[in-house]
């Protein structure tokens, strides 16, 4: 073959050998690192499943709860109220747990079938009529006195096995008022206790720090008292040995 033959071969190929090539991507290697050298947390939630959990003491707050609810639900046992009517419910006074004795006194009226209208605020007397909404809607005042919770004593003697015996006592009052006059036509005290006993270990779990009347002061043992299950064990001790002693 002549040379300008090859050389026209040669031109004819490179001119034609791109339209048929063939594109390579990288696909494979390390993957590039992360923009942040900061770590972000993953939520995650472990739950306990069982039969039985484990058995935790109520808080000071949901034993006050418990108790107002007692409290007031026999109060109004005799509450010249129609089931199915309407009333209104507003505090007589102030106070940080009203919360609680509202919540007690919606669930007893819930149970009639009334229509409740909530007031937050202290009624004032010369314009009752008109926040009330009518003269046929009653009005339910409820005062609560007290609300709070007394540790008693200390209850066993063995470390991790001592317990706390608390009170919750709750005490309070309820009116109903005619809104027209301002009269009363129904009182009723709403009063309750009840007693238990927690781990001492779990104090700060039933304590709120929000409300000072449910937190108290524990009660302490004196020497003498720590010294009352020792003696006790000598003399049961003295007495066990003395009659074996004695066998024939």
């Amino acid at each position: 073959m002549r040379p300008s033959c090859t050389m026209a071969l040669l031109g004819a190929l490179l001119v034609v050998a791109p339209a048929g090539a063939k594109t390579f991507r990288y696909s494979s290697g390390p993957a590039p690192k992360v923009d942040t050298v900061l770590a972000v947390a993953e939520p995650i939630l472990e739950p306990i499943v069982r039969v039985r959990g484990p058995r935790v003491p109520l808080t000071n707050l949901q034993l006050v709860t418990t108790v107002a609810y007692v409290a007031f639900e026999k109060a109004l046992t005799t509450v010249p109220l129609d089931s199915g009517g309407r009333v209104l419910v507003a505090p007589a006074e102030s106070h940080p747990l009203n919360f609680v004795v509202e919540h007690a006194v919606l669930r007893v009226l819930a149970k009639r079938g009334m229509t409740v209208i909530v007031r937050r605020g202290i009624l004032p007397d010369d314009s009752l009529l008109a926040i009330a909404g009518g003269p046929d809607v009653p009005v339910l005042e409820y005062q609560l006195a007290s609300a709070r919770v007394t540790y008693l004593r200390l209850r066993g003697w063995l470390p991790g096995r001592v317990k706390i015996e608390r009170q919750a006592l709750v005490e309070g009052a309820l009116t109903l008022r005619d809104p027209t006059h301002s009269t009363v036509r129904w009182t009723g005290d709403a009063v309750h206790n009840l007693v238990d006993a927690f781990p001492r270990g779990q104090l700060p779990l039933v304590e709120d720090a929000r409300y000072a009347d449910l937190k108290g002061e524990v009660p302490t043992r004196s020497a003498g008292k720590a010294l009352e299950p020792i003696a006790v064990i000598a003399i049961i001790g003295g007495l066990v040995a003395l009659f074996f002693q004695n066998r024939p």
